[in-house]
């Protein structure tokens, strides 16, 4: 799997040009073949910051989703960001869920005995 995640920041008054530009992408890119999720966050620290951050099961459905129109969007996106866009396709070999909590408390309760 392989998670495209962009990073944007832009005065908090133009966040809505950022979500103008992002927002119509969202549907879309949810329904690709490969997609497995496409998620914007606002950061609640930073008003002006916004996170676009896509699930791709397959190096070729990323590829396939980059060389199509929306990288034009992204493009024009990470052009509106007032600071150095944060821009980040990370490689997950492994994922896991709660079992990793219940491993970790069982783990701990064997050492208090």
């Amino acid at each position: 799997m392989i998670v495209f995640s962009l990073r944007v920041t832009t005065a908090p008054a133009k966040r809505h040009a950022l979500v103008a530009l992002i927002e119509p992408l969202l549907a879309p890119t949810r329904v690709e073949p490969g997609c497995e999720s496409c998620r914007l966050y606002a950061d609640t620290d930073d008003a002006g910051a916004l996170t676009l951050v896509e699930e791709w099961s397959s190096q070729a459905a990323l590829d396939r989703h980059l060389q199509s129109e929306v990288r034009k969007s992204l493009i024009a996106t990470m052009e509106l960001s007032a600071q150095a866009p944060v821009v980040r396709f990370d490689t997950i070999a492994r994922r896991e869920g709660l079992e990793v909590i219940a491993d970790s408390l069982a783990r701990r309760a064997a050492l208090m005995r």
